[in-house]
């Protein structure tokens, strides 16, 4: 019997601008930076940077390729990075040498923009794009996702809902051809973390407080307490898991922020601890969506998941109950999400 090895052809090149200097970006250049070669290596694939912009650190292009290492350093020492080259005005959209546009700005849940008019104008332009963004893809997936086909590009989100935990692969993957009936989860570390120092006797006010300067909690931490981003990654994982536009509205939503020291103390006496959850369940055509705090028993699996680390639980119809956990947040983590996804646009178009 003869066997014949098929020779996977990958993007011979991948040229990436990056919108937005922050924590994620930062995390995915250092990566990128260890991995050069072997993505190279493994892929066939000459990877660079070639443009950056951020409101407040300056715009940067060259399409021999920036240097990581210099621009890192720049970082870490505070300097700007604006080298003339890109004018502010100039959108990495209408670069033709670049593939890949990494968005990685600013958001909010009432029209997710600027982030999602960057998203929009890359995809238009025959740009894949790579984004940790929230709010766009919970408001405005289904128009993206059609101009995504539309153009024959990736629209790539794995960073939204745990960070690097790679939950959207697993789904896509390693659940193919299986059936998802339900899922929940720990969708904000936040959240938990404050639940459980709340659960050892803290108040509300303190545990909060350390949460900020921890930096696990914004100065403004309504999205966190009050569940509004737990709400957007149910809608994310919507569209994503059973192809519905929920709508952010429709989703029953309760915060911690109301929680009182007697409702601890009596879930603490039935031996539960209460965690904000977030929920699909399918039953027929018909989806139900919430996020509400709930007292877990001992044996939930959901229940003894402490600190910032995230978990979903995906109940399928062949395999039971699935369960993913990982942290929520971080430099690296969330940085591996999006070089995770920047492979995947690599190995597939």
């Amino acid at each position: 019997m003869n066997f014949v090895r098929e020779l996977v052809k990958y993007n011979s090149k991948m040229n990436i601008g990056i919108i937005g200097l922050g924590t994620v970006s930062r995390g995915f250049l250092e990566i990128l930076q260890e991995k050069t070669n072997w993505v190279s290596q493994k892929f066939e694939t000459d990877i660079k940077v070639v443009a950056i912009k951020d409101i407040m650190k300056g715009n940067m292009y060259n399409p021999k390729g920036i240097d990581i290492n210099i621009l890192l350093q720049k970082l870490d020492k505070g300097e700007n990075i604006n080298d003339d080259s890109l004018k502010d005005e100039h959108p990495l959209s209408k670069i033709e040498d670049i593939d890949l546009i990494i968005e990685a700005s600013y958001s909010d849940y009432k029209t997710g923009d600027p982030a999602y008019t960057f998203i929009k104008d890359a995809l238009s332009n025959g740009k894949h794009v790579v984004t940790t963004n929230k709010g766009p893809v919970a408001l405005h997936y289904t128009e993206l996702n059609k101009l995504a086909i539309k153009n024959n590009v990736s629209l790539r989100y794995e960073g939204t809902v745990l960070s690097g935990t790679p939950t959207f692969s697993l789904i896509e993957e390693c659940l193919a051809g299986d059936d998802i009936t339900e899922i929940r989860g720990i969708l904000n570390g936040t959240s938990n973390y404050i639940l459980s120092k709340m659960a050892g006797g803290e108040s509300f006010e303190n545990a909060l407080g350390v949460a900020q300067q921890k930096g696990y909690a914004e100065a403004d931490p309504t999205n966190d307490v009050k569940g509004y981003d737990a709400r957007g990654k149910v809608a994310i994982l919507s569209h994503k898991v059973f192809g519905v536009d929920l709508g952010l509205n429709s989703i029953s939503t309760k915060g911690i922020d109301a929680i009182s020291k007697k409702e601890l103390d009596a879930a603490k006496k039935e031996g539960k601890n209460i965690r904000l959850i977030g929920s699909l369940k399918k039953t027929g055509n018909t989806i139900e969506a919430k996020v509400q705090p709930e007292a877990l028993g001992q044996d939930d699996a959901l229940s003894n998941i402490d600190g910032v680390t995230n978990a979903i639980e995906i109940s399928t119809v062949y395999l039971g109950k699935i369960m993913i956990t990982g942290p929520g947040a971080g430099k690296l983590e969330t940085g591996y999400s999006v070089f995770s996804d920047v492979l995947s646009v690599i190995k597939n178009f």
